[in-house]
């Protein structure tokens, strides 16, 4: 009976391929008629091939995640490699608009005037000034001689005026004077302001000492008198007048240091093209 059922199942992938002769299946099926195991096997090779759709769908799937991965990835890209370019295009944009700003400041910002002829001493000083250097911030300028006389040796003169959106002034006066007309000045002096003025803008003194005369402000600057170092009978006059605790101009560059107060130190905000004339 083994036996038999070897060879049957031998025959059986012929007999379900209708591969035999008559005789063979008439053999085969007789077998089949009266041996369960041997249908079972003929039912195994007879059996529908199984759905494979789902590997197709699965494939599909897999084919469609890598494109949305891949179009995922390159929207990434795209959209950093745009974000640079907006980045870089942000920086130029600023880096013009910077240039173009300082090239109109350049055509339209206002002269610095620099004037340095005591025969013009009047149209900046006193009460009959020309209007725009006749208030200066509200600050005391009597400390100033009222008007150049013949007996004034004027040693040096200087007068700066710049106004680009907040008035800022620097003059100085240097005078020698005859003995009397120099003792003289000394008690007109005397009688002049004397503010405290240490602390102000960090300053400390005056090279020659106590001033002759002082009108500090510590949101405006100072109109000061001192002994002028290094020469007799002589007196400098100076003033250094701003807005804001900040000047936009390098006052090192137009008064000698020698004038200064010691340790003055105001917030510059230099401007750039600071066109200059006399």
């Amino acid at each position: 009976m083994k036996l038999e059922c070897e060879v049957i199942r031998d025959l059986l992938p012929l007999y379900a391929e209708n591969m035999v002769s008559p005789a063979s299946r008439k053999l085969t099926e007789e077998h089949l008629a009266e041996c369960e195991p041997c249908r079972q096997y003929l039912n195994g090779l007879t059996a529908p091939a199984p759905d494979v759709q789902f590997r197709l769908d699965s494939a599909q799937q897999f084919v469609r995640f890598e494109k949305k991965k891949k179009w995922r990835f390159g929207t990434k890209i795209a959209l950093g490699t745009l974000l640079i370019v907006c980045a870089v295009l942000l920086v130029i944009g600023i880096k013009f608009f910077n240039i173009a700003a300082l090239l109109i400041y350049s055509i339209v910002s206002p002269t610095v005037q620099v004037d340095s002829d005591p025969a013009h001493y009047a149209q900046y000083m006193g009460e009959q000034a020309e209007q725009e250097y006749r208030i200066k911030c509200g600050m005391d300028e009597s400390i100033f001689p009222a008007a150049l006389t013949d007996s004034m040796d004027v040693q040096d003169y200087k007068m700066v005026y710049y106004n680009p959106w907040d008035p800022q002034y620097l003059s100085y006066l240097t005078v020698t004077y005859p003995p009397e007309a120099y003792e003289a000045e000394l008690k007109r002096l005397e009688a002049c302001p004397h503010t405290e003025y240490k602390g102000y803008y960090d300053v400390t003194g005056f090279a020659g000492g106590e001033p002759l005369a002082v009108s500090a402000d510590s949101y405006f600057g100072f109109v000061y008198a001192i002994n002028t170092p290094g020469m007799e009978y002589s007196v400098t006059y100076a003033e250094i007048i701003f807005c804001n605790s900040l000047m936009d101009l390098d006052y090192r560059k137009y008064i000698p240091a020698a004038y200064l107060p010691d340790n003055f130190n105001v917030r510059m905000s230099v401007m750039p093209f600071v066109r200059e004339g006399e």
